[in-house]
C-alpha cells in the first residue's frame, strides 16, 4: 500500500496550473495533469516526477469522468481551469460568453468535485481548492460574467466546507490579483470599459507571480493548515485594502 497522495490539476498546461503541478510534483504528489492543450501539456516540465496527462475540455462531462478515471484515487482536487469575458458589463456580454465562462468557471468546477468528494467521503479526508479571484470578493474586477461566475465558485467552496467539513473534506478559494501569465480574465481582449477600469486602478499593486499560487496551495494541501475550512483567501499584495 502507498502513501504517495494523489492531486488532480485542471488547467494544468497554463501559468497557474503549471506551477501547481510542478510544486505538487516536488511535495511528493501523484498529478493528474488535466487541460484542453495536448500541445501544451506535451511541454510541460514536470521536473521527473509522477506526472498523468490527460487532454480534457472541462466543459465536456465526459472529460470529466477521463480525469476521474486517470487519477483513481483522488486526496485533493485543484479547479484551476478558467476563462475570461474581456472584462465586459452587462449591456456588452453577449449570452454566448457568458454560457461558456459559467460552464468553465463554475459548472465544471461543481460537476468534477461532485465526482471526487465520494470516495474522499469514505475515506474521511480530502482537500479542493478552487482557483477564484479578488473579483469573486469585489464587484469592480472584472467583467460581468467573470465576476458572477467567482463569486459563485466562493459560495460553493463554502456551502462544501460547511456541509461536508464534519465528514473530514476541507474547501478553499484562493483569490489572486493579477498573476503574470495568466491571460484568462481578459482571454478575447478588453472592452472599452473594462480599459477605463483598468485605467482606474493605477495605484494596485504589481503583479503576482504562479508561483505564489501554488504555494498558498501547498499550504492548504499541508499539516500546518489543518485548522483551516471554507475560507476565501485573497492572493492580491493588499489590493483589497485599496
Amino acid at each position: 500500500m502507498t502513501d504517495t497522495r494523489t492531486a488532480i490539476v485542471t488547467g494544468a498546461a497554463g501559468a497557474i496550473g503549471g506551477a501547481c503541478v510542478a510544486r505538487l510534483v516536488s511535495d511528493g504528489f501523484r498529478v493528474i495533469a488535466a487541460d484542453r492543450s495536448q500541445e501544451r501539456l506535451e511541454k510541460m516540465d514536470t521536473g521527473g516526477g509522477d506526472v498523468v496527462p490527460v487532454v480534457a475540455n472541462v466543459a465536456d462531462p465526459a472529460d470529466l469522468d477521463a480525469i476521474v478515471e486517470a487519477a483513481g484515487r483522488v486526496d485533493a482536487l485543484l479547479n484551476v481551469a478558467g476563462t475570461g469575458d474581456a472584462l465586459m458589463g452587462l449591456d456588452e456580454l453577449d449570452d454566448d460568453r457568458w454560457d461558456l465562462v459559467v460552464a468553465v468557471n463554475q459548472t465544471a468546477a461543481f460537476r468534477l468535485s461532485r465526482r471526487v468528494v465520494p470516495q474522499m467521503l469514505e475515506r474521511g479526508e480530502g482537500t479542493i481548492i478552487n482557483l477564484a479571484s479578488v473579483a469573486g470578493l469585489r464587484g469592480g474586477r472584472a467583467g460581468i460574467a467573470y465576476t458572477a461566475s467567482k463569486w459563485a465558485l466562493i459560495g460553493m467552496t463554502q456551502n462544501i466546507a460547511s456541509t461536508l467539513g464534519p465528514q473530514g473534506i476541507r474547501a478553499f478559494a484562493i483569490c489572486p490579483s493579477g498573476i503574470t501569465g495568466a491571460v484568462s480574465l481578459t482571454d478575447g481582449g478588453v472592452s472599452e470599459t473594462g480599459a477605463a477600469r483598468v485605467r482606474r486602478d493605477l495605484r494596485k499593486p504589481p503583479p503576482g507571480k504562479p508561483q505564489d499560487v501554488a504555494n498558498l496551495a501547498a499550504f492548504l494541501l499541508g499539516e500546518e493548515s489543518r485548522h483551516l475550512n471554507g475560507v476565501a483567501i485573497p492572493l492580491d499584495a493588499g489590493l483589497l485594502a485599496h
